[in-house]
């Protein structure tokens, strides 16, 4: 399976799917999205720090919807590159949202780096992009969602 090595390397267990949890990861990253396009004109950083939250919820909701959870020290990592694995995305999507990743939680850290508005609208288009390809996704994995 596609998660095998990483779970050879202790870094990604199974769990029971958790289309509830998932459903509300999703809806909560939707919103975190529309938080950070509301905040770019006031305030880049935040607007960023929040797009960068947003597509780990995604990545979240994904991994639960599969029956799998991260595990081990750098879970924003592992979580991100499971969540390419299982969109079958190529290895520059994956390292494009580690960068966002990295660049977010430095920020929260540190904070001693300005983000450029080019940077925050090229991030919010990379995480649209990427919770629309999620969300359908996760939903369409609902067994509850197809019963309605």
């Amino acid at each position: 399976m596609i998660y095998d090595e990483l779970k050879a390397k202790g870094l990604v267990e199974e769990v029971a799917q958790d289309f509830h949890q998932a459903t509300h990861l999703m809806s909560m990253a939707q919103k975190d999205l529309k938080t950070a396009q509301a905040l770019v004109g006031t305030d880049r950083e935040w607007a960023y720090t929040i797009a960068a939250h947003a597509i780990l919820r995604a990545a979240g909701a994904l991994t639960l919807a599969e029956g799998l959870r991260p595990k081990g020290r750098e879970q924003g990592r592992t979580l991100l590159h499971l969540a390419g694995l299982l969109m079958g995305e190529d290895r520059s999507l994956v390292n494009d949202l580690d960068q966002i990743r990295k660049k977010g939680q430095r920020f929260l850290e540190r904070a001693d780096r300005p983000i450029s508005l080019y940077e925050v609208e090229s991030t919010l288009r990379v995480a649209e992009k990427f919770l629309g390809v999620v969300a359908k996704r996760v939903y369409s994995k609902d067994p509850q969602r197809n019963l309605l």
